[in-house]
């Protein structure tokens, strides 16, 4: 029986390997950050090991046994680390650690083929984490280096310029196929395949429910929550309230929704408004949650949504990418009367408040004649006191709202919040918290608001008889900057209260932020058009093209018809171009002879270069010595078969280019 003929196993060059190296090391750069410390390490040790290698010991392997070594450990690590090998985050760890073993045990075309398809799949993992064009342009200039590697391992004497060209031109080809297909390619609602459990993990954003230091820690992060457009007239900084979860129940220390989140089909109250309706067009990044935010108060939402008897606007699943939507709100309104069911809760209190915070409030109900009264009295004990609003507030213990009122009186917007409530429930004024943004930076780039989780925000709500439930903010009357400007997370020194506002004055901190602004509206637009081109977007897009009402026979057939026609061009160019050698030796030398045709010196049929020289050299004896010059080199590596080409290719190429540098 005859066997099977096997490929032979071909060594590879150290040139091969090095690429190989680069190749990779574009590709887990942007993961780096995002994996454990030992094993961002890890990668980068054995990155540099390997090209150590090369130059000491020409490119020996580690021990077998040393690597299966290091996969079992590496592997437990992660295990400990995410508690699994699967998913988003262990997923990627994982193969990262596979990509980068492999490299230390590279030594046949297998394996160097077998790096490249790792990272190939390495790269999309890379849009799992984040989407934003800068990330995108970085992948494609990885694939272009991955591609070349691949280039590498078939013809590694030509220069790195004309894998890199070669790389380029192929995933040039691919740009109007590509572009055809994201534009007719029928989109379907929801996603092609699950995610990993925890795909969400990273999302960020307002909460359900509210204890000391939870929103000061979010308010240190510079993330997107939103951007806004008003079409129409924009509310003044004090109106820019986004409103978000609504929090009932408390422990003393934790607020949360209660029953109003169990049960959002309640009877919604009836609810009067005055004065003009101020339209919001939101985009709402994704934070794993069910909040809708809209300014205060919210009647009309353009997606459905629930409409809560505590005027919150929730989707029906939760928010986990982005979306876009139009929200009409009125910043003038009366809730009407309070369900007997509602005030009990919104009088709630503790089961254990100090005598401390229940005397203030009493004294404070004593001497007010209207509950109103009692409200300006707080606001007044806030402004007075040596209250301070810091994002690093201290610790607190067994009763945060006595510590908080008398003795630290340090504290963030849910410090305020919080104790505010207690007080005024204290004094039986039906009262509750609700979390949101507040504020939001202008982009005249994109012409938008950007609202950040550094704009996380918790104030409170009160209800009058005159008024109904109405918006109060005791930080407010503590901070009143922090309703007015834009809180910078960066700006909170210890010992010291929240500076607001980076300086405008310098041209540097102008430059950053316009920098910013426009990097931000370039997401923006990337986010719109790319990553939003969804099933309505993209009926729209084609209704603009003059394609009418499309379905999707209609598009299926303009994507094949489409596909077909830019295949048979590719072909045709390919086909009718006038071939280019393989040899980038014969490549150089035609080029010569062909700038040598020009000055008037053409080589004849069948004459060698030698001969030719010397014929040049009589015609033009003023370009005598680069004549020389290319023609000795041409023919070592013509005929001389060198060891090492591709220095001498390089200069070959080189010297082409520069001639003539005289005559003609």
């Amino acid at each position: 029986m005859n066997k099977p003929l096997q490929t032979p196993a071909v060594a590879l060059p150290a040139r091969t390997q090095t690429w190989l190296i680069a190749a990779v090391g574009l590709v887990i750069l942007p993961h780096l950050p995002r994996l454990p410390w030992w094993l961002a390490l890890f990668a980068v040790t054995a990155g540099l090991s390997r090209l150590r290698m090369l130059r000491r010991h020409g490119g020996r392997n580690p021990p077998r046994g040393l690597l299966l070594l290091m996969t079992v450990a590496a592997s437990a690590g992660i295990y400990l680390r995410y508690d699994t090998l699967l998913g988003k985050t262990a997923g990627v760890a994982l193969l990262v650690v596979m990509l980068v073993l492999k490299l230390l045990e590279l030594h046949t075309l297998r394996d160097a083929r077998l790096v490249i398809f790792l990272g190939y799949f390495l790269v999309i993992t890379n849009f799992l984490f984040t989407q934003t064009p800068l990330i995108a342009v970085y992948m494609f200039v990885a694939t272009v280096v991955i591609t070349a590697a691949l280039s590498v391992t078939t013809h590694a004497g030509r220069p790195a310029r004309e894998h890199l060209r070669l790389a380029t031109v192929l995933l040039a080809q691919a740009v109007p196929i590509m572009v055809v297909l994201f534009v007719f390619f029928p989109r379907i609602t929801g996603p092609v395949w699950g995610l990993p459990k925890d795909a969400y993990a990273g999302l960020t954003g307002i909460s359900d429910h509210m204890s000391p230091g939870a929103i000061s820690s979010l308010a240190q992060s510079d993330a997107t929550a939103f951007r806004v457009r008003f079409p129409g007239v924009v509310p003044a900084p004090a109106l820019r309230y986004w409103r978000g979860p609504v929090l009932w129940q408390t422990d003393g220390r934790t607020w949360t929704p209660g029953r109003f989140e169990r049960t959002p089909r309640e009877p919604q109250p009836a609810v009067h408004y005055s004065g003009e309706p101020v339209r919001q067009s939101i985009t709402l990044e994704g934070h794993n949650q069910r909040w809708l935010f809209a300014l205060d108060l919210p009647a009309e939402v353009s997606i459905p949504a629930l409409h809560t008897p505590d005027f919150q606007l929730q989707a029906y699943q939760p928010v986990r990418d982005r979306i876009h939507y139009t929200a009409t709100s009125w910043p003038d309104f009366h809730t009407g009367t309070l369900d007997p069911h509602l005030k009990k809760a919104a009088l709630q209190l503790p089961a254990v408040v100090s005598e401390r915070v229940q005397g203030l409030a009493r004294d404070w109900r004593t001497q007010a004649e209207s509950d109103r009264a009692v409200v300006q009295q707080a606001l007044a004990y806030f402004h007075s006191e040596p209250f301070v609003y810091t994002l690093e507030p201290p610790l607190l213990g067994e009763d945060p709202v006595d510590e908080f009122l008398f003795t630290t009186r340090r504290g963030f917007c849910e410090h305020f919040a919080a104790a505010f409530v207690v007080l005024m429930r204290s004094a039986g004024i039906p009262a509750r918290v609700v979390t949101g943004y507040q504020g939001g930076e202008y982009n005249p780039v994109g012409d938008y608001w950007l609202v950040r989780q550094s704009d996380a925000h918790a104030w409170a709500e009160i209800w009058l008889p005159d008024a109904g439930w109405e918006r109060i903010d005791p930080t407010a009357a503590v901070a009143p900057e922090r309703i007015e400007q834009a809180l910078d997370p960066g700006a909170q020194s210890t010992g010291a209260a929240v500076r607001f506002m980076i300086t405008e004055s310098g041209l540097l901190a102008r430059s950053l932020r316009g920098l910013r602004l426009t990097l931000d509206a370039l997401n923006t637009y990337w986010n719109e058009w790319i990553l939003a081109y969804g099933p309505q977007l993209q009926l729209e897009f084609l209704a603009a093209l003059g394609f009418g009402t499309a379905d999707w026979q209609g598009m299926a057939l303009a994507l094949l018809v489409l596909t077909s026609a830019l295949l048979l061009g590719i072909a045709f160019w390919m086909l009718m171009r006038p071939p280019s050698p393989a040899d980038p030796v014969l490549h150089a030398w035609r080029t010569y002879c062909a700038r040598l045709a020009r000055l008037g010196v053409r080589r004849r049929p069948g004459e060698g270069p030698r001969d030719f020289s010397q014929r040049t050299i009589t015609v033009r004896p003023e370009i005598a010595a680069q004549v020389d010059a290319i023609t000795g080199l041409y023919i070592r590596l013509r005929y001389g078969n060198p060891a090492n080409p591709a220095p001498g290719i390089a200069l070959l190429q080189r010297l082409v280019r520069r001639f003539p540098r005289a005559g003609g």
